[in-house]
């Protein structure tokens, strides 16, 4: 039975429910990214006062530290962050494209640095699902290759290849009796293949073969051009059944969430909210804003007039502005409580449009407003 289904559509655009241990998560939804267990500035109580029903964790970074340890004595990741709502973690095969973590790939797995000491660590498929099934998430990610952007087609084939193999190793493992820590827990793959069609879709059909409950699409937000970006996603999905739950990682821009909601996404995590607030890009109904501007400094306007969230309600442009200049610490809690609160009501209004039948209307008046481009 699929843990997913599909309630209504709207041209390519669709809601549904994706089912969890943690509960039923309304598509399209997206995840603030609680890379150590919190998302930057914001605490979880406000998080579901937004409606936020799923975040996304690091299981490299918690099995580093804190540890499997100290998270198991707390009855796993749930409750050692005290997130009642459903929760996905990251197999950390992002961190291959990160200089820090000095990542060394072979058939075996992907070493990387720890961090925190310094040591090197080997993950394979089999410890990062053992790794996320002890963290508890309601749904984990396959380890996978995602190469940096501009690789020619020899080495995107090659990491295709390698995240298929490790795909089928990560399932095997999952369904074993060593790894019943966590039974309920769903296992998604990911595709990739860059920016080559052929690939994506060999690569998707792959891992549909073997059985998964979902299949995400890998390896955008690092350089791509946005119009390949829609493209990929629009020409891989014609190879998915309706009933997978279509998670493109990485991507938290206004306008990159509503264009691939158009081609049928339903799931989406980002850091990049919470981190353009902390570089002062604001988000509005009218384009983005930069905070630390000097037209900012004598404006007694909100940030945004159409947004109701308890920032815009209070604090002024010029307020802001000041403490955002003064390098005063709660700029960054009030810039990403706004710029959070943004995309999850951005979220709302797409579920509402579409069951109400009319995405492409609300999609092309949102952006007649949103002129001003990233």
């Amino acid at each position: 039975m699929s843990c997913f289904k599909v309630c209504f559509k709207s041209g390519g655009a669709r809601t549904g429910r994706l089912s969890t241990a943690h509960g039923k998560i309304n598509t399209p939804f997206f995840m603030p990214v609680a890379t150590k267990g919190a998302v930057k500035n914001i605490i979880h109580s406000d998080l579901k006062k937004m409606g936020f029903e799923c975040l996304i964790s690091n299981a490299f970074i918690n099995y580093l530290n804190p540890g499997l340890s100290l998270i198991d004595s707390a009855m796993g990741l749930h409750k050692f962050m005290s997130w009642d709502k459903a929760l996905f973690t990251d197999s950390g095969g992002f961190q291959l494209i990160l200089d820090h973590f000095s990542p060394k790939i072979n058939d075996a797995g992907v070493s990387m640095i720890n961090p925190f000491n310094k040591s090197r660590e080997l993950i394979s498929p089999e410890k990062s699902i053992s790794i996320q099934n002890s963290l508890g998430s309601d749904v984990a990610m396959c380890l996978d290759h995602q190469p940096i952007f501009g690789k020619s087609r020899v080495d995107y084939l090659e990491s295709t290849i390698r995240t298929i193999e490790w795909a089928k190793r990560c399932i095997v493992f999952h369904n074993s009796n060593e790894n019943k820590i966590n039974p309920n827990q769903l296992l998604f793959g990911i595709v990739q293949g860059g920016n080559h069609i052929d690939l994506r879709k060999k690569c998707a059909l792959a891992l549909l073969q073997l059985g998964f409950d979902g299949v995400a699409l890998g390896g955008f937000g690092i350089g791509e051009a946005q119009n390949d970006m829609f493209n990929i996603i629009k020409q891989t999905k014609k190879v998915l059944p309706e009933n997978n739950c279509t998670y493109v990682m990485g991507i938290g821009s206004p306008l990159e969430i509503l264009n691939c909601v158009s081609v049928g996404v339903d799931c989406f995590d980002s850091a990049y909210p919470t981190r353009m607030a902390r570089h002062g890009l604001i988000f509005t109904s009218v384009g983005n804003i930069q905070i630390d501007k000097s037209i900012n400094k004598n404006s007694f306007l909100p940030l945004d007039d159409s947004c109701d969230c308890f920032v815009c309600k209070t604090y002024s442009r010029a307020y802001l502005h000041h403490l955002f200049k003064t390098h005063e610490q709660n700029a960054h809690i009030l810039l990403s409580y706004h710029n959070i609160y943004f995309i999850q009501n951005l979220i709302k209004n797409i579920r509402v449009s579409i069951k109400e039948n009319n995405f492409n209307i609300f999609k092309k008046e949102f952006e007649l407003k949103y002129i001003k481009k990233f």
